[in-house]
């Protein structure tokens, strides 16, 4: 029981001691990269983005289980090392042990992510590099982050990794919106970064492929940034790819005040309220309309304009 105790004591000063080390060279990074000539808080910020307690916990917790199971077994490996086969034992505490020291590092990064998000900036603190302050115009490309817990990337426009936010993170819903209302509209004065899929430009309608949020996880799926005057709005692409299959009529956009719809024009009855504003149109057109309906079409798809338009939305991805 006293040996188990010690260990345990011992486990618990490494992780603090681990910890310490990792704050003073975080600190020093920060002194270096003068972050002191920006607000040190995020007073005046939109919202904030940050990951949950219980994720910082449950690795701390894991790392120092770790740390105690595998300093006995280094410990017990070297005590009777003289009636063992090899250094099979000792390897294997040390490298359990090793892995709960990780754990812990890798739970102060996690409590460590903050993200403020600005009117034209997010100040954003990563697991364990420098706080910075970056424009819009400087965000390159949000994707779809490919883990169990769903979430975007966003990379900058020199393709370095600014951040990463799951979708169980404080502010996910919120930090998505964001992105999507203010770094589409970036992009669209700014030639595309590297590997960036080309929006798609008509004579009245705007198309950016942006990743939306889908589901009661909130995992991100392919969708479609449609800008059209000053209307804008969200659709998934998956269901423009049914709209343009025909295998239905109309499809109506997430997220977004008003509610846009981009149809068929024979997918209006005439009792229905699009019907004066789709009567007229040419029956192979895509007309977008804005809720309620009842006035002419802020966009019309027709001939060329609405071919490449449809290769455009089948070749996203997805």
């Amino acid at each position: 029981m006293f040996l188990l105790t010690a260990l345990a004591i011992v486990a618990v000063l490494l992780s603090i001691v681990s910890s310490a080390i990792v704050r003073v060279v975080v600190f020093r990074a920060e002194r270096n990269a003068r972050v002191a000539n920006y607000p040190s808080t995020d007073t005046g910020a939109l919202f904030v983005v940050k990951n949950r307690r219980w994720q910082s916990v449950l690795f701390r917790v894991l790392g120092i289980v770790f740390l105690v199971v595998g300093s006995f077994f280094t410990f017990i490996s070297i005590v009777e090392s003289e009636q063992m086969d090899g250094p099979g034992p000792l390897i294997s505490g040390a490298a359990i042990a090793v892995a709960g020291a990780l754990f812990v590092i890798v739970a102060m990064g996690i409590s460590r992510f903050h993200v403020g998000a600005f009117t034209d900036h997010l100040r954003v603190r990563p697991w364990f590099r420098p706080t910075r302050v970056v424009p819009l115009a400087e965000i390159g490309s949000v994707r779809p982050s490919f883990n169990r817990l769903g979430g975007i990337d966003v990379r900058h426009t020199s393709g370095t990794m600014l951040f990463t936010a799951t979708g169980v993170s404080v502010g996910y819903n919120d930090i998505v919106f964001y992105l999507q209302q203010r770094s589409s509209r970036e992009r669209a004065t700014n030639p595309a970064p590297p590997g960036e899929v080309e929006p798609w430009q008509g004579r009245s309608l705007r198309a950016e492929w942006f990743p939306l949020p889908s589901g009661r996880k909130n995992i991100l799926t392919s969708g479609v940034f449609l800008t059209a005057g000053e209307v804008t709005g969200n659709m998934y692409t998956r269901e423009l790819v049914d709209l343009l299959n025909h295998r239905t009529g109309i499809v109506e956009s997430i997220t977004s005040d008003p509610l846009l719809f981009l149809c068929w024009p024979d997918s209006a009855s005439p009792t229905s309220i699009a019907w004066e504003s789709l009567k007229d149109l040419p029956l192979d057109s895509l007309a977008l309309l804005v809720d309620p309906m009842d006035s002419d079409a802020a966009a019309v798809l027709t001939g060329s304009e609405l071919t490449t338009f449809s290769t455009w939305v089948r070749d996203l991805p997805r």
